[in-house]
């Protein structure tokens, strides 16, 4: 079968930008065109697009069309349920707490559910801090006499924060004070599964934190082995946040791709390299989806599961290759599941970094003379300088977008974070499986103990590097996409220049 052009090869990609041209236009026209508006005209596009097979061009237009309008719908139903009519006075609500409580100056902030009302609602809580406050954790159940309010931003900052509690789904803000709220196990009847899952998934999170808490590691030592082991980061300093964003090594204590990956082979290993059998697929993709919620579903942990068990089942018919089809399914089932993960920045990073990865990483990775492959050394460097340059070309305009910066040596530093990290998943793996073992487990804990503290070192050491940096960078969305724009393009005159030099002689 003859396609038209290598874009053709990918039909799913072209439907997941149809996608997100809908899911931009349901948010930028809420208000303006109705939720049945929408819902009526993705059924006649759809009904249209199967009327019209005889003519492949036009059913072609109508298929792109019905995506359009199923994002412009999806995000007009998502964005009902979060703009909800907030009583105008106080009222009396129980409500679960759903996140690690955040401790800053006389303030304990979480995120909750209000369960009591007829659809549960989401809502950023502040307490005011008392020792009953610091004692929340995921699952707490309060009562509470307060008043809900819209979100709203703070100051003159560019930081829009209450367009992002909309795009994380929050409803309302509501400050606590000592009075106005007490403990009490509240029913959870009222919750999705999924919640509920998500809730009992966090306890189960905190007691494995307090286990390494219990086995002596503290400090930003257990900061960092907590976010890179189990996706929580609020006991990071301030001061080692900048230092791994400086360096560029902050995607390493976000759960993605590269741990997920990590995990993946590690179960391969356990079940003795039987990644053929059916049965070892399901386990290991089970164990996958049950480490993603004790993470708390981060999207960019999300995005890499749903791409894990595609590739696993698909790996069964001894097709190995992950392609962009592959990515791009993983983002339909991410962004149908709730189309405003689209405004998620770890979503964007995430999908673009795997992106940038699959297109560019073999180009670079082919400018090295055949010759020096064959010194294995010399090939596992290039593949990591091809693999960290190709994901940081990806995320690097949106890193200055979002952050106003561009990390200079993330080549040096994912050098050493790369590896290190790997062997710290498994160390901590290691550890949680020996405690039949005591002084083997302490052995265990004195080692990665070390090794995070390497690892800390190192990545203070190139931050403090002159020139580790590039700071105050200020672009807008469009120039941001005009950057994608001009990578692309001069990735397309290379290849065809290439192309047109071979055929010449």
């Amino acid at each position: 079968m003859k396609v038209n052009g290598r874009i053709q090869l990918y039909p799913v990609l072209r439907l997941v930008v149809f996608l997100v041209a809908g899911i931009i236009a349901g948010k930028e026209l809420y208000g303006i065109i109705s939720e049945w508006s929408w819902y009526i005209a993705l059924i006649v596009s759809f009904v249209s697009s199967i009327c019209l097979k005889k003519n492949a061009v036009v059913q072609t237009v109508a298929i792109f069309v019905t995506f359009v309008f199923l994002g412009g719908c999806l995000t007009s139903m998502e964005l009902s349920k979060i703009n909800v009519e907030l009583p105008k006075d106080e009222i009396t609500f129980e409500a679960v707490v759903i996140s690690s409580p955040v401790v800053s100056g006389k303030v304990v902030r979480c995120d909750m559910l209000v369960s009591s009302m007829e659809r549960p609602m989401k809502v950023k809580a502040s307490f005011y801090r008392n020792a009953m406050a610091e004692g929340i954790a995921p699952g707490s159940g309060i009562v509470a006499r307060a008043k809900l309010r819209k979100p709203k931003n703070f100051g003159s900052g560019k930081f829009d924060y209450a367009q992002y509690l909309l795009n994380h789904g929050f409803s309302a803000t509501v400050f606590l004070y000592v009075d106005d709220w007490y403990s009490k196990a509240v029913s959870l009847n009222n919750l999705s599964y999924i919640e509920r899952t998500k809730i009992k998934a966090l306890k189960f999170r905190n007691t494995l934190l307090g286990h390494l808490r219990r086995l002596g590691f503290d400090g930003q030592g257990y900061a960092i082995l907590a976010a890179m082991t189990l996706g929580d980061r609020i006991s990071m300093s301030d001061r080692m946040t900048e230092e791994y964003s400086v360096s560029g090594a902050l995607h390493v204590l976000s759960l993605s791709g590269l741990h997920l990956s990590i995990i993946y082979a590690m179960l391969t290993i356990l079940f003795f390299g039987r990644s053929r059998s059916v049965v070892a697929q399901v386990m290991i993709i089970c164990a996958i989806w049950i480490y993603v919620f004790i993470a708390g579903l981060p999207v960019s942990a999300l995005r890499s599961a749903v791409m894990l068990t595609i590739y696993s089942f698909v790996s069964l018919l001894r097709r190995d290759r992950m392609s962009l089809n592959v990515l791009a399914v993983a983002a339909v089932v991410v962004l149908v599941a709730n189309p405003l993960n689209l405004y998620d920045i770890g979503f964007q990073m995430s999908f673009l970094s795997v992106m940038f990865i699959l297109v560019f990483y073999e180009p670079v990775y082919h400018i090295m003379p055949e010759s020096f492959k064959k010194i294995l050394i010399l090939k596992w460097i290039w593949q990591m300088t091809s693999v960290s340059f190709a994901a940081q070309l990806g995320v690097a305009p949106l890193v200055a977008l979002y952050f106003g910066r561009f990390s200079c040596y993330f080549l040096l530093t994912n050098f050493v974070v790369i590896p290190v990290s790997t062997a710290i998943l498994y160390g901590t793996v290691a550890i949680f499986l020996s405690g039949y073992l005591p002084w083997f487990q302490a052995w265990l804990c004195r080692v990665l103990t070390e090794v995070v503290d390497f690892m800390n070192a190192c990545v203070s050491f190139v931050a403090s590097l002159p020139g580790a940096s590039i700071e105050g960078i200020n672009i807008s969305a469009v120039q941001t996409l005009l950057i994608y724009v001009i990578i692309f393009s001069v990735y397309f005159i290379i290849k065809y220049l290439r192309k047109m030099v071979w055929i010449v002689p």
